[in-house]
């Protein structure tokens, strides 16, 4: 099977995969979703109805008023599919889902206003891929040098410091650690800030808000970065040292070949492919936030804004919230597939 056959028929798994997930999710939500959509109309008709008051500056007769209203109910209800029958109903607010359109919040709003739930999320979604997706580049990065540098030099106390790490540090819960950071470099030698997105006031201007913010972040991004490295170093070198018992690893030795050209040119060539599906995974994860973490450090990201709508018990926005962030998960695994197939020799020899 050559590449373009292998991808042709991974778009078809994942589209299949990503109908089936929001599908499971829709009918395991399903009176959820229809009270949240039902109350979104109420609220969207009430809107209607006053903007038309105040056009008319109070001059209009109430029966049209309330046909108009009723009608634009109607076409909501329809929009929505709220008065169909249950197959149009499905086709109907699966495509609702998948193109974001979640309703209204109860109680929350952008900071722009606005109460759309899509608009709340994503007004929430950039200051956690700031945060959590950088911390997590940074994981990998460092991760991978480590655990290639273990796996090179196993059995050495090098090798043998790497997983004692990686269960202490994965062991540590990162608001614990967080707070030790809080108290020993914000409030202790006060280096850092002990939270929050920027300073208040912030400060104006692209760069100077930039810097603000990641001198914020510096506290948040280095507790994320003590919990996940050893770990992420730790499954590099399962990874790696288990590749060094194949056959071909020994042809390599065996005619000569250096340990760094072994390492470089033959193991990570061929770990590469699982080395993505955790990277991928590892990505994909960071979208989530940490509600800890982010409730600790006051950072205003996805993880806050779940653990503020579940205090508020805004339904909606906790809903979309799962919703999204199960569609993100797909993604990022179908362009794990993607790149995975790229890499492996396999597929590409079947051209």
């Amino acid at each position: 099977m050559g590449y373009k056959s292998y991808l042709a028929k991974e778009i078809i798994i994942y589209i299949t995969v990503l109908i089936a997930a929001m599908s499971l999710l829709y009918v395991l939500t399903y009176p959820i979703i229809q009270k949240v959509l039902i109350a979104t109309v109420e609220t969207e008709a009430a809107a209607y109805k006053q903007a038309i008051i105040k056009r008319s500056a109070g001059n209009i007769n109430l029966t049209n008023l309330n046909i108009k209203v009723q009608l634009y109910q109607k076409q909501l209800m329809s929009s929505y599919g709220l008065n169909q029958p249950f197959y149009l109903k499905y086709l109907v607010q699966m495509k609702n889902l998948l193109t974001f359109n979640f309703g209204n919040a109860y109680f929350l709003t952008s900071p722009t206003g606005s109460s759309k739930v899509y608009a709340i999320i994503a007004a929430y979604l950039p200051y956690t891929i700031i945060l959590f997706t950088t911390g997590t580049l940074i994981v990998i990065l460092f991760g991978t040098l480590i655990g290639l540098l273990s796996a090179r030099y196993a059995g050495s106390i090098w090798d043998k410091i790497v997983p004692t790490i990686a269960v202490i540090h994965s062991s540590l819960p990162t608001w614990w650690l967080g707070f030790l950071l809080i108290a020993a470099l914000a409030y202790g030698i006060r280096i850092f800030p002990p939270g929050g997105i920027t300073s208040i006031p912030p400060p104006k201007g692209f760069l100077a808000y930039s810097i603000n913010m990641m001198y914020h972040m510096a506290l948040p991004l280095l507790a994320f970065f003590i919990v996940n490295v050893g770990g992420f170093a730790y499954v590099i070198r399962s990874l790696v040292i288990s590749i060094t018992k194949e056959d071909f690893v020994m042809t390599a030795k065996a005619r000569g070949l250096s340990d760094s050209r072994i390492l470089y040119r033959h193991i990570l060539r061929t770990a590469s492919p699982s080395i993505s599906t955790q990277v991928a995974l590892a990505i994909a994860g960071s979208f989530a936030g940490g509600l800890t973490t982010e409730i600790v450090f006051n950072w205003h990201g996805v993880g806050w804004l779940t653990y503020v709508a579940i205090l508020m018990n805004d339904l909606p926005v906790i809903l979309g919230i799962n919703f999204v962030l199960t569609v993100i998960l797909l993604l990022a695994l179908f362009i794990n597939e993607i790149i995975k197939g790229y890499l492996d020799p396999r597929i590409k020899a079947g051209e």
